[in-house]
């Protein structure tokens, strides 16, 4: 018998394989988003000085009061439990020790007499090759606490909310256990029984001298608080973008802030449902950046994770839409850097472009010569194709990819000049990105979902000058109240660059607005495709970006945009972009880079002269020409459709439709459409008498 018993203990151990720690997702605070056990339970492995020693003396006393003493087998219980098993006829008294605990937890076995010799085979086994410390190491990291719950660690948290190493020693007894019958202790299903099972484990301490009167009392004293039985699942999409990303096992800290999520969420989810059903819009994401360091600090994948109605599960940071017009900042910005100046004026005519596509703004109209600043504001699309067409679209996609935007991975040809109204497919991901480094003066730096994580270097993808530029005209109020009006979502009560984005088939509708310290990004559709009905970037996604905004600047702060060194202000005639000269009747400030400031005086206004007679030199109706055709929209409320006349002539203009005066006077007065012939003139007071326009006559067909 000695033989066979020494052979045994010459095999070698059991390979003993650590346990897998589950992936814990937390934010930048050490709050919790996402646990991910796989199908496995919780565990959080721990060296044995990292686990408090009552539960050391607890687990002894509940489970192996020789355990410092026994070769692994504790023959004297194997004999007791044997004898009293056959008194009673049936099973009253295990023998199991914490090795052979531990032997079980690497290796289940059946529970019939050879399955209990090859468990006690291999307790010896272990303790032949393993300390006593690495052996209770083992068994705190390996076996059962509760339902999916593997591990002291893991119990600890759970059950209580601390580490291991600072369990009470109450809470350490009713731990200890536990391992005898997870599911029959549970504190949370059974908390009398698990009570019980403490009170009876305390006791055994006691009388085991290994805690005094005093302390027992106490213990027995201690109300033990249980935290609720929590199941975290904040930020899953960005939780899932994390765990491909990070190496599997243990606690996973992230760049992400709660706060900002759970308000970003709830900001999105009220808008939807006050508009969502009325413009049928299903879904959305926001994703919002930390411009200093790239870090996300909220990401909301879509509305509902668990609307598979609406494909909650899709991510809307990481899926591929066609951005509109959010794409034009960085082509103004190519042109700027290409020696384009913000005062430019640029022809806000009808154009037929490149395979006979013939662009058109978003309110059907045309705005004449609008100066760089205005087109971008307003967002003019006619322009941003002409600009296009002047830099070059490979030129321009080549600084796209500059910003990050990867996904555009076809040829200029592929997207021709419609890439300038945002044809091509990126990532809310990507298309945040290069907003901030817009934000961070024109430098480009990777997004960061770890934190501690480095990425790609930081590059440099436009220059200060021309980033500042851009952010002046995407913060201008005035200048984009033209189309958005005076009081749209982007006046907010502190600088903030901001852009929308909708295509024109109305599937995709963004915001997109910046301040130095962070960045928002809201999308608003439907996964499937299916179009919204008649709603634009600044009614549909914009309302979303202005409530976070205000959430970022209480929580984060926000300061004005810093001008960059060799940035100078250059008062210009609005009409021509160059300075004014004495003639000019209006002025107005506009910044250039100092090394290209503006050269020459403006042309476009001269010395008055005698009034003449209005068939001689009377000032001119700009917009329309004569001729021009206009078709209403169908799916637009005839109400809602309306031509803007425009002239140059300055002073009280009075315009005149069809024999019927206007109520709106000025250099532009809007007219709603009527369909039939047309014709439009004005009359502008010339020394002290009217002097009328030659008359424009127009078309209106359905």
């Amino acid at each position: 018998m000695r033989g066979i018993l020494l052979a045994l203990l010459l095999l070698p151990s059991a390979a003993q394989a650590s346990p897998k720690a589950s992936t814990e997702i937390t934010d930048r605070y050490g709050r919790p988003l996402r646990l991910y056990t796989g199908a496995a339970a919780y565990c959080e492995p721990l060296a044995l000085d990292e686990i408090s020693p009552w539960l050391v003396l607890a687990t002894v006393a509940a489970e192996d009061k020789r355990f410092f003493s026994h070769p692994g087998v504790d023959f004297l219980s194997v004999a007791r439990a044997f004898w009293q098993n056959s008194s009673s006829g049936r099973t009253v008294s295990g023998a199991s020790t914490i090795t052979q605990q531990l032997a079980r937890a690497m290796e289940p076995r059946r529970r019939n007499v050879w399955g209990k010799l090859s468990e006690m085979f291999a307790a010896l086994r272990l303790e032949a090759s393993s300390t006593k410390e690495d052996i209770l190491r083992d068994y705190f990291n390996s076996v059962p606490y509760g339902p999916r719950i593997t591990g002291a660690g893991a119990a600890a948290r759970a059950y209580f909310g601390v580490p291991a190493r600072d369990l009470s020693p109450a809470q350490a007894a009713l731990l200890a256990g536990l391992p005898k019958s997870p599911v029959n202790y549970d504190p949370w299903r059974h908390p009398a029984a698990a009570a019980a099972r403490q009170r009876l484990v305390l006791r055994r301490m006691l009388d085991l001298g290994l805690m005094n009167e005093e302390g027992y009392r106490q213990a027995l004293a201690e109300k033990l608080s249980f935290r609720e039985k929590e199941v975290h699942f904040d930020a899953p999409q960005f939780s899932d973008y994390v765990l491909k990303r990070a190496a599997a096992g243990g606690r996973v800290a992230t760049t992400l802030d709660l706060r900002v999520q759970e308000y970003a969420e709830a900001a999105l989810r009220n808008h939807l449902a006050a508009i969502g059903p009325a413009h049928n819009i299903n879904n959305g994401a926001l994703l919002v950046l930390d411009n200093a360091t790239g870090g996300v600090l909220a990401w909301v994948g879509s509305d509902d994770f668990f609307d598979a109605g609406n494909a909650g599960q899709v991510d809307g940071v990481t899926a591929l839409r066609q951005p509109g017009s959010a794409l034009k900042p960085f082509l103004y910005a190519l042109a700027l850097s290409r020696g384009a100046s913000a005062s430019d004026i640029i022809d806000d005519e009808p154009l037929y472009a490149a395979g006979g596509h013939a662009p058109l703004n978003y309110d059907k109209t045309y705005h004449g010569r609008v100066r760089l600043r205005e087109a971008l504001a307003c967002s003019y699309n006619v322009p941003a194709v002409r600009t296009a067409q002047r830099t070059g679209v490979a030129a321009f996609l080549a600084k796209l990819r500059d910003f990050g935007f990867a996904s555009l991975d076809r040829d200029a040809a592929y997207y021709g000049e419609g890439l300038a109204l945002g044809n091509g497919e990126v990532t809310m991901l990507e298309l945040a990105n290069a907003y901030a480094a817009l934000a961070r003066g024109g430098v480009w730096l990777p997004v960061r979902v770890l934190s501690g994580e480095t990425g790609a270097p930081a590059r440099r993808a436009i220059g200060r000058a021309e980033a500042y530029i851009i952010t002046d005209i995407l913060s201008d109020n005035t200048a984009r109240s033209p189309a958005f009006g005076e009081n749209s979502a982007f006046d907010l009560p502190f600088p903030m660059a901001a852009k929308t984005g909708t295509t024109k088939d109305y599937k995709d509708n963004w915001a997109v607005g910046y301040t130095p310290e962070w960045t928002v990004a809201v999308w608003v559709g439907n996964f499937d495709g299916r179009p919204m009905r008649r709603v634009s970037g600044i009614t549909g996604a914009a309302p979303v970006l202005k409530e976070t905004a205000l959430e970022l600047k209480r929580l984060y702060g926000s300061t004005p945009f810093r001008r960059p060194p060799g940035i100078r202000t250059v008062r210009v005639c609005p009409a021509s972009g160059l300075p004014p000269s004495p003639f000019c009747p209006s002025t107005m400030e506009e910044i250039y880079p100092a090394g290209r400031l503006p050269a020459g005086s403006c042309a476009e206004h001269r010395a008055p002269s005698a009034p003449v007679p209005a068939a001689a030199g009377a000032p001119r109706v700009k917009y329309p020409g004569e001729g021009d055709v206009f078709r209403v929209d169908p799916q637009t409320p005839l109400a809602a459709q309306a031509i803007f006349f425009r002239t140059d002539a300055t002073g009280d203009v009075v315009w005149t439709v069809d024999g019927r005066e206007l109520a709106e006077r000025g250099q532009r007065a809007a007219w709603p459409l009527a369909e039939g012939r047309h014709r439009v003139y004005f009359t502008v007071e010339r020394g002290g008498r009217p002097l009328r326009s030659p008359g424009v006559s127009f078309v209106v067909v359905k």
